[in-house]
């Protein structure tokens, strides 16, 4: 069977394997022939050409291919796995992953949705960023297992994701959670945050979002600009919005924040690439959230593609990003001097 640990392992070595050829073509070529990008180191390059003909392949196969395939990318550098914990759970009857700094935390908690277009993707597709992030931010990281589309399209997602929540309150007060997603995991932190606020209920201490996707219409002008060098690919994007609205309109404001009022939020950090799909309308939304009275605060790293974080200690662009990240948390669930006695 797939999940037997052997065939998770051999995936995940001829994964290694085309990274690390594909390192070493783009450094031959690259006296011949320039990067799509300038600012672009050989890493960056491989990484994104890399990156882009996989899930190029990865979009091709079966739903539960895709998912067991992206399960399998391996961490090459495991240095922050090795300095957390993680423990599988489940609150309210939704699969969560706690990860937890070996060091110790200090009483907060970041409630971390994953991306994936909402049809992939788990706490172990982005195991090595909770790491990161938990010990950037000293605290405990709770990732959430939220159904998937196609077979459960909105409002599952938000549906399980409003369930842990509720659920992780009965440990933690409001002012001690940040909220935090990247990609589509970051259009369902927004989600969630525009309904609590919509029915007056307890917001969040903050919110942290990586490449969050908050317009599912993809029309952006950086869709055009930025698709000779981003990895993703807007039509693949379209279907799994088409997937994810099964039938409805995926441009109305449940789906796409952007679209949404947005006075009322708590303060925000959100993170973006130069050279991704995403950036415009991540701009976008910063600019109508701080129009709407919100605390917003976006830092455009030059040249990074779509969910650059996610490469930690291959790229120093993503540690000094996860860093920031962390920075972002602790500001906003600052610790009492006597709570860290």
């Amino acid at each position: 069977m797939w999940e037997n640990g052997t065939m998770r392992v051999l995936v995940g070595l001829q994964i290694a394997l085309g990274y690390l050829l594909t390192l070493l073509a783009t450094a031959v070529r690259r006296p011949f022939r320039a990067p799509p990008r300038r600012s672009w180191s050989i890493g960056d390059e491989a990484r994104a050409t890399y990156l882009r003909r996989f899930w190029r392949r990865v979009h091709g196969m079966p739903t539960e291919a895709r998912r067991r395939r992206a399960d399998s990318v391996p961490v090459l550098l495991p240095g922050a796995l090795l300095r957390t914990r993680r423990r599988r759970d489940s609150l309210s009857g939704v699969p969560v992953t706690w990860i937890t700094p070996r060091a110790g935390t200090e009483p907060r908690l970041v409630l971390y949705v994953h991306g994936g277009g909402f049809t992939i993707g788990s706490s172990r597709m982005v195991r090595d960023l909770l790491s990161r992030l938990a010990l950037a931010s000293n605290a405990r990281v709770l990732s959430v297992d939220y159904r998937l589309a196609p077979e459960h399209p909105w409002p599952a997602g938000l549906e399980d994701l409003r369930a842990v929540w509720r659920a992780a309150l009965a440990e933690h007060a409001p002012r001690q959670i940040v909220l935090a997603g990247d990609s589509a995991g970051g259009n369902l932190v927004l989600a969630l945050l525009l309904e609590l606020r919509d029915r007056g209920e307890p917001l969040p201490a903050g919110a942290l979002l990586f490449s969050p996707w908050v317009d599912l219409a993809c029309t952006a002008a950086s869709f055009q600009t930025n698709a000779d060098a981003d990895t993703l690919d807007r039509e693949v994007l379209l279907r799994e919005a088409a997937g994810y609205a099964a039938g409805g309109d995926p441009t109305r404001a449940s789906l796409s924040p952007l679209r949404a009022e947005l006075a009322g939020l708590p303060p925000l950090y959100l993170q973006a690439g130069g050279a991704e799909l995403f950036r415009d309308d991540i701009e976008a939304f910063v600019g109508r959230a701080r129009a709407a009275g919100a605390r917003a605060t976006l830092d455009v790293f030059e040249d990074q593609v779509h969910d650059f974080q996610g490469f930690g200690a291959l790229s120093r662009t993503s540690l000094e990003a996860i860093g920031r990240a962390g920075e972002a948390v602790q500001v906003f669930t600052p610790v009492p001097k006597m709570a860290r006695l």
